[in-house]
């Protein structure tokens, strides 16, 4: 049926169309009655007579308001107002028994978050996936409207770069305290409050400052979250600030691709060292700004004060309702209760509940669904306030936990070798509830307190080994998971007899990358672990076998490039390699902006895989690896 596109100003025509629609509908039986596009500013009367409607579209309208006659189409099963002017939503929309999909999107005055309104229509339509359920978005409505419900202003602020680069005293530079000399390293994460007055008023944020240790990276990938703001600090003085930019935003990107980002170049004594901020912003972006900074006093460099001042400014316009709205989203208020709750854990003697728990309490504080306790601990987990893996299969079934003693516990484990100056506490890199225990007592002891034993009593070691496992930070090396292999505990120096193997058939290939991942080593040594030749392991790489095939797989320490070398019976060399591309590109694919060429030695020299395609050569590697054979043209 062919619709008139009408002035959306015209209301009166508007009607006249509507209801020659409608008087279509009637004669038809369509399956949608579309009154789409048409300026309405009213829904007409008749609509309320059609008991046997089923689908009806008002989108693209300039509609405030739906009447409670609405109640009367109990057939009705989809409504579609997406791009109107609604302020208020009738609660005669909970007594449609049929109703199954209600879009809502484009209509700001409902202050409705998108994760509450689920995918578009058009979404829905092209991607043939589940709306969101009504009931869950008109919950939400009203438990959010009046006294019921407010904004929290409340964001999670994570710092990130390497150690040394100041992190930890531009942080207290932002919250008005002068510098400490003598601050120590942070090992594992420090939370503190900090605050913004943006153009909309004052926001408080969790900042969490994150130790810059390589050997820490690994488990950045469970701490690094949508919905939250990033300040990276680079050491402007270092030669590596541009690459280091590279290493880090992709690293954001990878878990937060659309989050804001203020990237602090840092011991700057105010002066600005040129860096390729455009190939930066258009590959890694959105960067709200780039801010020379200085944290020693006024006295020691003239402005740097005024560096830090610039510095908080450019945060509180990136935590602004134009690039953090989420913090503006309304919050029922018996969810306070909850998160007044989570946040109270510490001083109750808690540093994590179990999942029943956790629902026990959202039923007491008046939260009875299942869905709507997953999208509070969803919501908790985004705001840093306590961290839950509900929606990650590896985790489903652990805890909610306070984030400073579950990140600090495992990386206090990640850096037991580091504890102790010429002693490495594990130095097979096995963990087991044993060893964690001493290395816990141990880290309590150590000059910098890193943590307090009374925290991680006996009884909580098993369970930080289980979440070693299932970070993918360890590896069981038996069935019951009490011995587990660290990739980060393990030597940096390859052990001995772990040269490239050689034979007839050998294949040699190498990824090219800007920045090699940290977690990403480890992470394919402990998904290959079974393959892993005993012995043969070190913290850049390991010797595998397959059947009567080897792989030599290691990276550099320049961080820049992945080899591989495979040698063996043709066979078996070719399923070994096609295993080890397709774990790589499947951990490829975990990071977003990752550009990685893969390269093959040939003719003495490496050359891009996709090169070799492009001009047909061919490796006859079913008859012998080593011969090449020139494609047809």
């Amino acid at each position: 049926m062919r619709h008139e596109l009408l002035p959306q100003h015209n209301a009166g025509v508007a009607l006249e169309i509507a209801e020659r629609r409608i008087t279509e509908w009637k004669q038809q039986r369509n399956n949608l009655l579309d009154l789409s596009f048409l300026g309405l500013e009213s829904i007409p009367d008749s609509v309320f007579t059609l008991h046997d409607l089923r689908r009806i579209s008002f989108r693209n309208n300039k509609l405030t308001s739906i009447p409670s006659a609405i109640s009367s189409l109990l057939s009705l099963e989809e409504i579609w107002l997406a791009n109107n002017l609604l302020e208020s939503l009738p609660s005669e929309l909970l007594q449609l028994p049929s109703l199954n999909a209600l879009f809502l999107h484009g209509n700001p005055r409902l202050e409705l978050p998108e994760e509450i309104l689920g995918p578009t229509v058009e979404v829905v339509a092209n991607l043939r996936c589940t709306p969101k359920p009504p009931k869950e978005i008109l919950d939400y409505y009203f438990a959010t409207r009046g006294t019921r419900g407010t904004a929290l202003r409340e964001l999670k602020l994570i710092v990130v770069g390497w150690g040394k680069a100041g992190k930890t005293t531009l942080v207290r530079r932002l919250a008005g305290k002068s510098m400490d000399p003598l601050e120590p390293e942070t090992h594992g994460i420090l939370i503190s409050p900090l605050s913004f007055e943006c153009a909309d008023g004052p926001i408080s944020a969790r900042v969490w400052d994150f130790g810059g240790q390589h050997v820490l990276h690994a488990m950045h990938e469970f701490f690094l979250t949508a919905r939250t703001l990033y300040l990276l600090v680079l050491e402007q003085r270092s030669d590596r600030a541009e690459s280091d930019a590279k290493y880090w935003l992709q690293l954001i990107r990878s878990y937060a691709p659309d989050a804001p980002v203020v990237v602090a170049l840092n011991k700057s004594r105010g002066i600005e060292k040129p860096i390729d901020k455009d190939s930066l912003e258009s590959q890694y972006g959105p960067i709200i700004a780039w801010i020379a900074t200085e944290c020693l006093p006024d006295s020691e460099c003239k402005s740097a004060e005024s560096t830090i001042d610039k510095l908080r400014e450019a945060l509180s316009t990136a935590a602004g309702p134009k690039f953090m709205p989420e913090a503006r989203n309304l919050f029922p208020k018996r969810w306070t209760r909850i998160k007044d709750w989570l946040e109270n854990l510490e001083s109750e003697g808690l540093n994590f509940v179990s999942y029943e728990e956790f629902s026990a309490k959202c039923r007491e504080a008046g939260e009875l669904e299942p869905n709507k306790q997953l999208e509070i601990a969803s919501l908790m987990h985004d705001l840093g306030i306590a961290m839950n893996y509900a929606r990650d299969p590896r985790l489903r079934d652990t805890s909610v936990l306070r984030p400073d003693w579950l990140a600090n516990g495992i990386y206090t484990i990640l850096r037991a070798n580091t504890l102790v100056p010429g002693k490495l506490l594990v130095p097979d890199g096995i963990l087991t509830v044993d060893i964690i225990g001493s290395i816990y007592k141990i880290a309590s002891m150590s000059s910098g307190k890193m943590i307090q034993l009374q925290d991680y009593p006996p009884e909580k070691w098993s369970f930080m080994l289980k979440l070693m496992s299932l970070f993918q930070l360890a590896f069981p090396l038996s069935e019951d998971g009490s011995q587990q292999i660290c990739p980060a505990l393990l030597g940096v120096e390859p052990p001995k007899d772990t040269e490239e193997p050689e034979g007839e058939n050998t294949i040699k290939l190498r990824y090219e990358f800007d920045v090699v991942p940290a977690p990403l080593m480890p992470r394919l040594l402990v998904q290959m672990f079974p393959l892993i030749v005993e012995g043969k392991i070190w913290q850049r790489g390991a010797i595998l076998r397959y059947l009567n095939s080897f792989v030599k797989v290691w990276t550099n320490p320049e961080d820049k490039y992945i080899f591989a070398t495979v040698a063996g019976q043709t066979k078996d060399v070719k399923e070994l390699l096609n295993l080890l591309q397709d774990t790589l590109a499947a951990l490829f694919s975990e990071y977003r902006c990752l550009e990685v060429t893969e390269q093959r030695w040939f003719d003495n020299n490496w050359v891009p895989s996709e090169t070799l395609k492009r001009f047909n050569v061919k490796f006859a590697e079913d008859d012998n690896l080593n011969s090449l054979a020139e494609g047809d043209k």
